[in-house]
């Protein structure tokens, strides 16, 4: 563009109503112009306060050192591991009386729960998927009646219970594959 003193750039300035360097419009001009300065006023007058005094005269009404009336009280306050060993030293004493309070009122032959000898019960783990409770039971009739075959699991049957009821039944010498 061209220089401001110019006389077409001036009268271009004159029209638009810029006037001032800035080109803010007096309107504009009139809310960023300064305050009145502040009016003089003398400083404060400095106050009198009270002269400091000692506490010699006091200390007859201290407490003296050791005075167990004027003592801060010490809270008892238990550590974390004080705790956890409170804690485990109830459980263990719990579990004691609970089992102690269990044996006294177990009675094995009274049990309705209880489906056999368990003496005379097989539980055979690390099956073949493929393998059938037919199976299994034509395998262990060799060695004595069966009285129950339970494949535990539905469709992950890896594991079962085979209780045989012959007081004769002979014990499985040699592990075999089924």
């Amino acid at each position: 563009m061209g220089d401001m003193n110019e006389p077409f750039m001036r009268n271009q300035n004159a029209a638009m109503g810029q006037s001032q360097p800035t080109g803010l419009t007096p309107n504009l001009l009139k809310l960023f112009e300064p305050r009145p300065p502040l009016e003089f006023q003398p400083p404060p007058e400095k106050r009198k306060c009270p002269p400091y005094t000692g506490m010699a005269q006091y200390v007859c009404h201290f407490a003296e050192p050791g005075n167990p009336e004027y003592a801060s009280p010490k809270p008892e306050v238990e550590t974390p591991a004080q705790k956890r060993e409170r804690i485990h030293k109830s459980r263990l004493e719990k579990g004691v009386e609970k089992a102690a309070e269990d044996l006294k009122n177990y009675y094995p032959n009274n049990d309705p729960n209880a489906s056999g000898d368990p003496y005379k019960t097989l539980f055979v783990a690390r099956l073949n998927y493929e393998t059938s409770e037919s199976k299994i039971k034509r395998e262990f009739e060799a060695y004595g009646p069966i009285k129950q075959v339970d494949a535990c699991g539905k469709e992950s049957r890896v594991h079962l219970v085979c209780s045989s009821c012959g007081k004769e039944s002979r014990v499985l010498q040699e592990p075999r594959v089924l």
